[in-house]
């Protein structure tokens, strides 16, 4: 049996986009609303999170839910939400702050889905 070897034997590595930490994958997201908007520019994300939090919450709930690593997660600390990495060996990672769930929500599915980082108007 012959086996075809490549002629280039090295791997040529993906560079990271900014805002991403290195081995990152793209995360399942199982909130189907969520999925349905996600190929829209980001600032139309934002506003149909502002105008649908119930989905909004429904992603900070599946974020809790998780129980791998690493993966994306969202988390709300006091009046605020975080947005970010959790590794393998339990560290955060490429993590963002945010006022409201809707700027988080939009920045959670952007960056669970390899997309980029959302950075909401002021």
């Amino acid at each position: 049996m012959l086996r075809f070897q490549s002629m280039w034997p090295w791997r040529r590595k993906k560079p990271i986009p900014e805002g991403f930490p290195e081995g990152f994958k793209v995360q399942r997201i199982g909130i189907s609303a969520a999925i349905a908007v996600s190929e829209l520019p980001a600032g139309d994300i934002a506003k149909f999170f502002r105008e649908h939090p119930e989905i909004a919450g429904a992603l900070l709930g599946e974020s809790y839910d998780k129980r791998f690593t690493p993966s994306s997660f969202i988390e709300e600390k006091g009046n605020r939400f975080r947005v970010g990495w959790f590794t393998r060996d339990a560290k955060y990672q490429c993590d963002q702050e945010f006022s409201n769930l809707a700027d988080a929500a939009t920045d959670y599915l952007l960056f669970s889905l390899g997309k980029g980082r959302w950075t909401p108007q002021k």
